[in-house]
């Protein structure tokens, strides 16, 4: 039981890693990574087959939960209601717009 924990801590890990280094296509390389890593070291370990998926999938999930929970701390306050709310353009504005008042 140890060993799966472990294995869930350390997906944990990489998927904030990812998350601060690397965009979403990471994810298509991490996830199959993390799967096949974590079924070696559960299958040297004796874990059984419904054990082991259970815990690949777990390891999976939080991995990939961890990497969109980093992305989104990372880039919280770039996406601010307040910009369409207050009227005012926020950084990307438009160009070229003509004033409604004549």
């Amino acid at each position: 039981m140890t060993i799966a924990f472990v294995l869930i801590v350390a997906s944990v890990l990489v998927g904030i890693a990812t998350g601060f280094f690397f965009r979403i296509w990471a994810l298509v390389v991490l996830s199959p990574i993390v799967a096949i890593f974590a079924a070696i070291i559960l299958r040297a370990y004796g874990f059984g087959m419904m054990a082991g998926v259970a815990v690949v999938a777990i390891c999976l999930a939080v991995s990939q939960l961890a990497y969109f929970a980093t992305t989104y701390l990372r880039y919280a306050r770039d996406i601010s209601p307040h910009d369409e709310i207050d009227g005012e353009p926020g950084e990307i504005g438009e160009k070229k717009i003509r004033p409604e008042h004549k």
